[in-house]
């Protein structure tokens, strides 16, 4: 209950600031950034102190408040277009990803997006798409359909750093190291999540060099629009201690 209600100060503040000191922060397009979901049995036991799994229930909660409120969600084909100048989009507009690339997204996720007729991009760590982690979605599991897509969360650039506290490896790497994960064969790299949403001075030509077209960042607390540089667009991270009432705040 502490930990909640701390959350809770932490999310008014957040609310309360972007109000203060971000008057356009709902200009464009809203990008929810989840990871896993999970049935509400293993959210309760398995899953219990992982902020970054939501409960089946909370989930679908989500999705039938943006159904509810008459919510267009986006494939990243149509977010291209749209930064492109090419597709205007709904008044009330969202885009819907998932990082990591877990099996649950294709046993949780998808049938909620079939349910509501959505759309949402599953960015994958290329290197288990290959190994034997059975928690991790695998070749054949990436169907892309009009429901789901399946993109790049690099090959092996998810790992933290042992050279300091909350630094990742991608900040360690040189750029031709960095270069050579995108050139590894995993997901597709058109679009692209960072991982833990970190990036390094450089990385635009590597970037453009391996045809990605967007790649997204984190945490920024406000829309995408197509002012911003199509490789650190914001995302808003989505866990499962955040009220409904900051759900509905970043939707705007």
């Amino acid at each position: 209950m502490k930990k909640k209600l701390i959350l809770i100060f932490l999310v008014i503040v957040v609310v309360a600031g972007g109000i203060v000191f971000n008057n356009k922060r709902t200009d464009g397009l809203c990008v929810l950034g989840y990871h896993g979901v999970v049935s509400d049995e293993e959210k309760e036991t398995i899953y219990k102190d992982d902020v970054y799994t939501l409960a089946i229930s909370d989930f679908e909660r989500h999705m039938k408040y943006l159904y509810d409120q008459g919510y267009k969600t986006y494939t990243m084909d149509e977010v291209y277009q749209y930064m492109l100048g090419n597709k205007e989009l709904d008044k009330k507009a969202a885009v819907l990803t998932f990082d990591d690339g877990y099996k649950n997204f294709n046993e949780y996720v998808i049938p909620v997006m079939e349910k509501y007729n959505m759309h949402a991009t599953c960015f994958v760590i290329g290197k288990h798409i290959y190994d034997d982690k059975e928690k991790f979605l695998k070749e054949e599991d990436m169907i892309n359909s009009q429901y789901a897509s399946y993109y790049s969360h690099s090959y092996n650039l998810h790992r933290k750093s042992k050279n300091g506290f909350d630094r990742k490896i991608i900040e360690d790497l040189s750029l031709k190291e960095i270069d050579k994960d995108f050139k590894e064969k995993g997901a597709d790299s058109s679009y692209f999540a960072f991982p833990y949403g970190r990036s390094v001075e450089g990385i635009e030509n590597i970037l453009k060099d391996n045809h990605v077209k967007l790649a997204f960042s984190y945490n920024q607390l406000r829309h995408m629009n197509r002012k911003d540089n199509k490789y650190y667009l914001p995302r808003y991270m989505i866990v499962d201690m955040m009220p409904d009432v900051y759900f509905k705040w970043v939707l705007g």
